[in-house]
């Protein structure tokens, strides 16, 4: 079986592009994957122009039989769904869906344009999503079948976590939407108590409005680290002794899986795919969003006892390790393939017109 795969290329920022590198760097199966990219760093619109120009050529050219789109929210959305329509109607066409939003773009939609939203997704032939809260939202506004397949990662074989690391992280884009200024706020509460502990923010994103909080609070212990290179990710998770993600929305980010999969305890708010990853004590530490107090509360009893950071430490790993391999993901991406492909050729050809997809 013939899969082409379409969103941004490999080596952009974010989850979307890690996933989509994990295919083309570890992807199992007799399956054949070729790559379509929409999106590039530096060339974000031309990159999308090729894409609508080749798509067509691409799909006959390597004889696809099924076009796996990765989509978020907003202009995302729209750009797949406007290639989706260019796939011949025998081929079957899935939307595999990161959106961390996509419940509020949604819900903040006019009238006509959630009924535009409801349309494109019912053309499809197979929805994936990330977790069963996910899952909950989306049957509730299409009737194409939803599976949930969970994002997954690299694990490492034995993790070298060090519990006497003096840094905190945060990995991703700086905002409202990711909690980083409760960050800001629960690090100068700390900033006495635990002066030799750092708070580093790695990613893009709201820099200067961070910074701007920043100088009002006169934050001693926290720093901006920009975007994480991978040749400098091994340096970074060696000196991490926690990794905080107290987002206001998410799907199931790379971020919590990455960090795990080292061995790295997280501390992260409750939503979208979270709680399948992280059970609150156990595996990982969990807070309601905006819950600065809690969060600040959890931080000190977690940074004053060794044993709770190596105990969270070993069970992150095990959880990552067992639910979220990469071996296991193929496997189900393999299955899901198969039957879509059998489910598709069980509908008549003319059941379809092409004007509806």
């Amino acid at each position: 079986m013939n899969i082409l795969m379409v969103g941004p290329k490999s080596d952009s920022k974010g989850g979307i592009a890690t996933v989509i590198a994990n295919f083309k760097d570890y992807y199992q199966g007799e399956n054949q994957v070729f790559y379509l990219a929409t999106w590039t760093e530096e060339h974000k619109l031309s990159a999308g122009m090729k894409a609508l120009l080749t798509l067509r050529k691409t799909i006959k050219k390597k004889k696809i039989d099924v076009v796996h789109f990765h989509v978020a929210q907003k202009s995302s959305f729209y750009r797949k769904a406007l290639l989706a329509k260019l796939v011949p109607r025998d081929v079957p066409v899935i939307f595999h869906m990161h959106a961390s939003q996509f419940d509020t773009f949604y819900k903040t939609a006019k009238p006509g344009a959630r009924k535009k939203i409801q349309r494109e997704l019912n053309r499809l032939d197979g929805l994936v999503v990330l977790s069963e809260e996910w899952a909950g939202f989306y049957e509730q506004i299409t009737d194409t079948p939803i599976a949930i397949i969970e994002n997954a990662v690299t694990v490492s074989a034995h993790p070298h976590y060090n519990s006497q690391a003096t840094e905190i992280i945060t990995l991703g884009r700086l905002g409202k939407r990711k909690g980083s200024y409760d960050i800001l706020h629960v690090a100068k509460q700390l900033e006495t108590e635990f002066p030799a502990i750092q708070f580093t923010l790695y990613g893009d994103g709201e820099i200067e409005e961070v910074e701007q909080e920043m100088e009002a609070l006169a934050s001693q212990n926290v720093q901006l680290g920009g975007w994480l290179l991978k040749e400098d990710r091994e340096k970074v998770i060696a000196n991490t002794v926690l990794h905080l993600l107290p987002s206001y929305q998410e799907g199931l980010p790379m971020s919590i899986l990455e960090t795990m999969a080292e061995g790295i305890p997280n501390l992260a708010s409750d939503v979208g795919g979270i709680p399948q990853v992280i059970q609150d004590g156990e595996t990982g530490m969990l807070i309601n969003p905006g819950d600065i107090s809690r969060m600040t509360e959890k931080l000190r009893s977690f940074l004053k006892d060794k044993e709770l950071r190596e105990n969270l430490s070993q069970a992150a790993h095990h959880k990552v390790k067992t639910d979220f391999s990469l071996e296991n993901y193929f496997e189900k991406w393999n299955l899901y393939y198969e039957n879509l492909l059998e489910e598709k050729t069980k509908i008549p050809l003319g059941y379809e017109s092409s004007s509806e997809r």
